[in-house]
C-alpha cells in the first residue's frame, strides 16, 4: 500500500531540495561519473523532476538548488532555476546543508517539510535526508527523483536507510495531492 505523503505537503510549510542536477553529473556526453548519468537517464529523471518543479511552482512550494562548486557544470537547461528559486553552492562537504543559508532560508519560511531530489543517491541524497532529519523536519524522498550509481545500491539505499528518516514513495503521490490544490504561485524575491 502506498504511503499516504499529503498530510506533510501543505504547499506553505514544505520545500524542495533538489541537489547537483547538472550537467557534468546528469548529462551522458559530460558526464564525470558515467554511471551516474547512465541511472539518471534509464529513469527519466531529468522530464521527472521537471514535471515535480512545475508542480511545485504551481501551487507556491519554494525551490532550493545545491549545486556544487563550478567545476560539475551548469545546471541542466531543462531544469533551470526560474526567478522564485533559491540557488545556493555548497562550498565543503556533500550534504545540501552544507550550503551556508538552506537551514535559514527553510526556517524563515516556516518549513516543516523537505523533500529531497537529485543527484547523487548515495551521498548527497542521503546526507541531505539524514541532516533535514537531524534539524527536525520531516522528510520525503520521492523514490523515482533520484538517481545514483550503481542502480542497485539505490534501491537498497531507500530501502534499508532512507526509510528510517524519510518517508519514500514514489512521486506520483506528491503530483496527484498538488494537482487538487489550487494555483498559488510563489513570486520572485524583491
Amino acid at each position: 500500500m502506498p504511503r499516504d505523503l499529503t498530510p506533510h505537503l501543505d504547499p506553505a510549510t514544505t520545500a524542495l531540495v533538489t541537489l547537483e542536477v547538472q550537467e557534468k553529473l546528469l548529462l551522458p556526453e559530460q558526464a564525470m561519473i558515467p554511471g551516474l548519468a547512465a541511472h539518471a537517464q534509464e529513469i527519466g529523471l531529468i522530464d521527472r523532476l521537471g514535471v515535480l518543479y512545475d508542480a511545485a511552482r504551481r501551487v507556491g512550494v519554494r525551490i532550493f538548488y545545491v549545486t556544487n562548486p563550478p567545476g560539475h557544470g551548469a545546471i541542466v537547461d531543462a531544469l533551470a532555476p526560474h526567478p522564485a528559486d533559491v540557488s545556493l553552492t555548497r562550498s565543503v562537504g556533500m550534504p545540501g546543508f552544507y550550503a551556508p543559508p538552506l537551514d535559514a532560508y527553510l526556517r524563515t519560511r516556516g518549513v516543516k517539510t523537505v523533500i529531497v531530489t537529485g543527484v547523487s543517491a548515495n551521498i548527497a541524497v542521503n546526507g541531505t535526508s539524514i541532516e533535514a532529519m537531524n534539524r527536525g523536519y520531516r522528510v520525503i524522498v520521492p523514490s523515482d527523483c533520484v538517481a545514483g550509481d550503481p542502480p542497485s545500491y539505490v534501491e537498497q539505499m531507500l530501502r534499508f536507510t532512507l526509510r528510517n528518516v524519510a518517508l519514500v514513495a514514489p512521486v506520483q503521490g506528491i503530483l496527484d495531492h498538488w494537482a487538487g490544490l489550487p494555483e498559488n504561485r510563489i513570486a520572485a524575491p524583491a
